[in-house]
């Protein structure tokens, strides 16, 4: 007859072989199976620690090349729109997009009660990813990694789309619009 509260023979001897106590003629050590069932544990939680590191890498280099792509498009922005707002005439026909610009102003001056004039000219032209600007006969790289760029006329309001990035599984193309008016052509 079992007595009331103790556990059953084989559960006390599973517990002992458990806890390190062997019976005499056994060897110690794993079983295949568990070190089978350890290794496909490992490789789990290896595969899972890869991909997680593999996750931010990549997602660390996109935010980096969108970062770089906009910084480029906006330096490049600032520099037109500031050459857009000065100039009084263009090279554009009115509704047809170019991919260059051609810009001349005229400064009305005055120093010491006289009067004066100068006259400036700025010329904006994409050649491979680099977006050149020549100003008064000098030139300037105001973007880089520009892909793209269109000036468009409709009156005396100037449209202009530009495109930064690299095509790559990395990052995508950042685009911009924007758009300026010109100055009256001469003073009243």
């Amino acid at each position: 007859m079992k007595e009331k509260g103790r556990f059953p023979s084989s559960f006390v001897k599973l517990l002992r072989l458990r806890s390190g106590q062997v019976r005499a003629g056994k060897s110690e050590g794993f079983t295949l199976i568990e070190l089978v069932l350890a290794l496909a544990v490992g490789s789990v939680i290896l595969t899972g620690a890869v991909m997680s590191i593999y996750s931010v890498l990549v997602t660390t280099g996109r935010g980096t090349s969108q970062t770089v792509a906009l910084t480029d498009i906006n330096r490049a922005a600032l520099a037109i729109k500031n050459d857009l707002r000065m100039a009084q005439t263009t090279d554009f026909l009115d509704g047809v997009p170019k991919s260059s610009a051609n810009l001349t102003w005229v400064d009305y001056t005055s120093s010491f009660g006289g009067t004066g004039s100068a006259s400036h000219s700025s010329a904006y032209v994409l050649s491979g990813k680099e977006l050149w600007r020549n100003y008064d006969g000098t030139n300037s790289i105001v973007g880089r990694n520009v892909t793209s760029i269109s000036f468009t006329q409709s009156g005396k309001a100037i449209t202009v789309v530009i495109s930064s990035g690299n095509a790559t599984a990395l990052s995508g193309i950042e685009t911009i619009t924007f758009s300026a008016h010109l100055r009256p052509e001469a003073l009243p």
